[in-house]
């Protein structure tokens, strides 16, 4: 069986996505999970959408929707939603399709909208924000769950692990509370990182915007 292996938030850091995939090498049978907000904040928005659309590798990849992509598809309402969305870190997104909102292609707007609320295995549920620890999957509420925060997390009642984003941790470092992991350690922040997560292993993996790299194990 092929590993499963989760990154968080890439928030427009292309080049450390780049160069986090050539470190772990997904390869035939693994499964990369991406668990949202690839738009925003950081230097190059478009380029993390081009290179997921344009996935060359022979691993299967799952792309979740987080907030901001949430808030960049809300942004197209009206002009109050569009300054929102320029205020929470969209002014980047748009300066990186050329400063227009018309410049992004259609199959862009497919990658913000499709996006998958959350996705799961035997042993894991992978979302954005987290979920509702008292409702089967299949009914919760797909919105929310890109957006509850790391601090609420408690244990799902499937007893399965949640592996998730959304809330910065700035240790630097995944959060592990035994039922939940945050992999989220802010990759467009000055001295955050992108991290990759193999949570059956409890391996991880980091790469920041000036290109230094670390990796290390979960304590159990």
């Amino acid at each position: 069986m092929g590993r499963i292996l989760a990154i968080g938030d890439v928030h427009g850091c292309v080049s450390s996505l780049k160069q986090l995939i050539d470190w772990v090498k997904p390869k035939k049978g693994d499964t990369v999970v991406m668990l949202g907000d690839y738009v925003d904040r950081g230097p190059n928005s478009k380029g993390v959408v081009e290179y997921l659309l344009d996935w060359k590798l022979e691993s299967d990849l799952i792309s979740i929707k987080g907030n901001h992509e949430q808030i960049m598809e809300e942004a197209t309402k009206s002009s109050d939603h569009f300054g929102y969305w320029c205020d929470v870190g969209g002014l980047e997104t748009v300066i990186s399709y050329g400063a227009k909102l018309d410049n992004v292609p259609k199959k862009h707007w497919g990658f913000i909208k499709n996006g998958l609320p959350y996705y799961e295995t035997g042993h894991c549920i992978f979302v954005h924000g987290g979920v509702d620890p008292d409702l089967p999957l299949e009914k919760q509420d797909f919105d929310e769950m890109a957006w509850r925060r790391f601090p609420d997390a408690r244990p799902h009642m499937s007893g399965k692990r949640v592996i998730c984003g959304h809330t910065v941790q700035r240790s630097g470092y995944p959060n592990d509370l035994g039922h939940s992991i945050c992999i989220d350690t802010g990759a467009c922040r000055p001295g955050g990182w992108l991290t990759c997560l193999n949570p059956m292993t409890r391996r991880y993996w980091q790469v920041n915007e000036k290109g230094k790299t670390r990796d290390g194990v979960l304590a159990t």
